[in-house]
């Protein structure tokens, strides 16, 4: 027999303390009683006993006891997701926390396992755009690549949605299986006229959905962070502010069948549901087998057992067994 969480065993200082609290409480009335009659001695309740019995059961069943491993291939269904990620300075500001930038990587490598089954890629980009992650079911390379992201992923700067897309579809997607490919483009929406809303039109015609994530303060706008020695960055004396283009990004994604925009001026990014929504209202194509271990559970032998002495330590410190004693 395994177990697949061995770290459950820290759940152990549970009975442990509970069997400190026992002893002290052993004592405390042994105390009391020589204080009353002159004498006394020190006890454990039954009730005490089943709870710390109940206890000491329930760190295995939390541990996940297993025999048996079958290693099973199954054919996986899914789509192919692409993550444009906007890396330009703008995505530095910090009206997201800590800054657009790492709020778009934190909440990417938080949703991990919202993309099972979904084949990702990743392309950074700014001034150009730079593909980080192929299409892959090896998510432990996507995550490397997604913990790897920085302004400094891309040599050049500005910010060029257009050619961001017409890289991606040019280079990433086969142009002969298009049924089942999405862009989910993360940026704050500047852009250094590239054409953004003619590359989402052309994804469309293509069978591409575009989902739009626009990071940031769409009215007032941020301050840039500036160089070392300066607080923000600034340009004739005034601070330099970046606006989320919402307006942008919503014509993007509505130009592509069954897109849509989100946006997010503080907060998480809700990946998990816009992953959700993807995978739900699209076709599903075969993105190859996958392999997982099954094995035969056994946390019942240790959970029931658990759960009856629990509920008997109640019973009993309640006084019911002694009423039907009675």
């Amino acid at each position: 027999m395994n177990f697949l969480l061995p770290r459950a065993a820290a759940a152990l200082v549970l009975p442990l303390f509970y069997l400190l609290m026992m002893v002290i409480s052993s004592y405390r009335r042994r105390a009391y009683q020589i204080y009353m009659t002159g004498r006394g001695r020190a006890g454990v309740k039954s009730s005490q006993l089943m709870m710390l019995m109940a206890l000491i059961l329930l760190v295995p069943a939390l541990m996940r006891p297993v025999s048996n491993p079958r290693l099973i291939s199954r054919e996986q269904k899914g789509r192919n997701l692409v993550f444009l990620v906007d890396v330009s300075r703008s995505m530095l500001a910090e009206d997201l926390v800590p800054s657009r930038l790492e709020r778009a990587r934190y909440d990417i490598l938080n949703a991990m396992d919202a993309l099972q089954g979904n084949r990702v890629a990743l392309v950074a980009f700014a001034g150009t755009p730079v593909l980080k992650c192929p299409l892959t079911k090896d998510y432990a390379y996507f995550r490397a690549a997604m913990e790897d992201l920085s302004v400094n992923s891309v040599s050049r700067g500005g910010t060029n949605l257009g050619d961001a897309i017409r890289v991606v579809l040019d280079d990433l997607f086969d142009p002969d299986d298009r049924s089942a490919m999405d862009i989910i483009l993360i940026t704050d929406g500047e852009d250094q006229d590239s054409f953004p809303l003619e590359s989402a039109s052309r994804a469309g015609r293509e069978g591409i959905r575009v989902v739009t994530v626009g990071l940031g303060d769409d009215s007032e706008g941020a301050p840039l962070p500036g160089a070392e020695g300066q607080e923000v960055m600034t340009y004739e004396d005034k601070a330099v502010l970046s606006r989320a283009d919402m307006k942008t990004l919503k014509a993007m994604a509505e130009a592509t069948e069954g897109g849509w925009s989100v946006a997010v001026r503080e907060g998480r990014i809700p990946l998990e549901r816009i992953i959700g929504r993807i995978n739900g209202s699209g076709e599903q194509r075969s993105t190859g087998k996958g392999e997982r271990y099954e094995y035969d559970e056994h946390y019942r032998w240790f959970l029931i057992p658990s759960l009856l002495l629990f509920c008997a330590a109640l019973l009993a410190e309640s006084g019911f067994l002694k009423r039907r004693r009675r």
